[in-house]
């Protein structure tokens, strides 16, 4: 633990602006907080709709219930099948943790605001690992654009929400990341890129 935390802190201070660097410390807390499953075979309790939410990286083969272990007001950290953590901010995913190649730490504050806004311009931040475990960081010049309303599958319900596409483009990668927002604003439901290797984390509330 004591040595996951020292390395977090040194990729801290590799630079990348005050946005990213908050959301690589905000990272940190799903390491600290993370619980050992019970012992004994006990059953684990019902998930909380209000605390849990449906996760699911087609890439690995993973799916199902990812259970808040971090809400510190402004990142929420959660907890995944086979122990991988991530991290929101306001909805948008900012780090991921135990997947290999992960999202060390992202600005994605402009493409929230481009959200807000009904759609737009944004630029984003991604760090993640290069093959040395050294910081490699990439900007991405992204579009953000409302595709209408459509029916979200929530998995134990079934809601109408607005879709947004944000088109993101960086030198020699290219992804789409998916959002569905309820009336309030809210992202109840995500599809976002990773990595290259992991791809797409799609995140839905219960």
């Amino acid at each position: 633990m004591t040595g996951a935390l020292t390395a977090l802190a040194l990729l801290a201070g590799c630079g990348g602006g005050a946005g990213v660097t908050a959301a690589l410390q905000g990272a940190i807390a799903p390491l600290v907080g993370t619980q050992a499953a019970p012992a004994g075979g006990a059953v684990a309790a019902p998930a909380d709709p209000a605390t849990s939410r449906r996760v699911e990286i087609a890439a690995l083969g993973l799916s199902g219930t990812a259970r808040q272990v971090i809400d510190n007001g402004v990142s929420k950290s959660f907890s995944g099948p086979a122990g991988f953590t991530y991290t929101l901010r306001d909805g948008m995913l900012v780090s991921t943790r135990g997947l290999g190649p992960d999202l060390m730490a992202a600005d994605a504050r402009q493409s929230r605001a481009a959200l807000r806004a009904g759609g737009g311009q944004a630029v984003r931040v991604h760090e993640t690992l290069d093959g040395l475990d050294r910081i490699e960081r990439a900007e991405f010049n992204c579009t953000v654009s409302l595709q209408g309303t459509e029916a979200v599958n929530l998995g134990n319900r079934q809601v109408t929400a607005r879709r947004f596409d944000e088109e993101c483009q960086g030198t020699g990668l290219i992804f789409t990341n998916y959002y569905w927002l309820d009336a309030a604003g809210g992202i109840i439901s995500s599809r976002q890129f990773i990595s290259q290797s992991v791809a797409y984390l799609r995140s839905s509330d219960l």
